[in-house]
């Protein structure tokens, strides 16, 4: 079966910087993910984790991934190489004295990952992975298109590759992210294709947010598709998901791919292939 992996963004609420996200919305996912027994990757902003720290050591417990998005939400484009460095030296305390883990991976705050951030910031402190890249979505490039990031390079890198020697585990997308914004617009007739085409993909990344699970006041795309809705087109691809694929977290796909990488590399080397 086809590898996933189903990924949530954690931070502060969109418009309102409020919390409901993680003490209401994470919970209404938890049911929904649960009853399909799936183990998603979290990517969580230290501000969250430093309120509500027992919501995240429960979900570990449960085989949660929780992996980081920041110290705080701040791009990481606008920031210098030592505020950067600054900015993960604080995230992995926060994550140590919280959660007595280290984070294995990283997606940056509004996909803004940058040269240096992989070639010297994640690697100084020992990040396994990075899945800020959102190649081929043209949502991207209409929205945020002021991110300083190498449109160019996303567009060509749409499977696991290595940059600056740091593994890169991309967000899928075809046109649309797999995120979401596409459940929310897309018919529900164009949304079984959709899931089709994507599975197609080798290991494919779904990403969300927190905020998603809760009311949104004063948003057009959530008066498209309000809370009940949207959790009714979730369900719909998590069932999709569960019955024509196996869903990892992204950590899980990280090491799968680096023993396959260095199996290849030995057989390589051993004249074999």
């Amino acid at each position: 079966m086809k590898k996933v992996a189903f990924s949530i963004d954690v931070e502060p609420d969109i418009r309102t910087g409020s919390y409901k996200g993680v003490y209401e919305g994470l919970p209404r996912l938890e049911k929904l993910l649960d009853k399909y027994n799936i183990k998603p990757t979290l990517f969580v902003t230290c501000d969250c984790i430093e309120k509500y720290p027992s919501i995240f050591k429960r979900l570990m417990k449960k085989g949660w991934e929780i992996s980081l998005h920041g110290y705080r939400h701040t791009r990481f484009d606008v920031l210098t190489s030592e505020e950067k460095k600054d900015n993960l030296k604080k995230a992995i305390a926060c994550f140590k004295k919280y959660l007595g883990i280290l984070p294995s991976g990283f997606r940056a705050p509004q996909h803004s990952l940058d040269e240096d951030t992989t070639a010297n910031a994640l690697k100084a402190f020992k990040i396994n992975y990075d899945s800020s890249l959102n190649p081929w979505n043209f949502y991207h490039l209409l929205f945020f298109w002021k991110i300083k990031v190498n449109q160019r390079y996303n567009f060509t890198k749409s499977s696991i590759h290595y940059r600056n020697g740091l593994m890169e585990i991309p967000i899928s997308s075809c046109i649309m992210p797999f995120s979401s914004i596409t459940l929310r617009i897309f018919p529900k007739s164009i949304l079984r294709p959709f899931f089709f085409f994507i599975s197609l993909k080798k290991n494919p990344v779904f990403f969300m947010h927190s905020w998603d699970l809760i009311k949104i006041k004063d948003s057009k795309l959530y008066n498209l598709c309000p809370l009940e809705d949207f959790l009714g087109r979730l369900e719909f691809l998590l069932e999709y998901l569960s019955n024509n694929c196996k869903i990892y977290t992204i950590d899980e796909i990280y090491h799968q791919f680096k023993l396959e990488s260095k199996t290849l590399s030995h057989l390589t080397h051993m004249g074999v292939l």
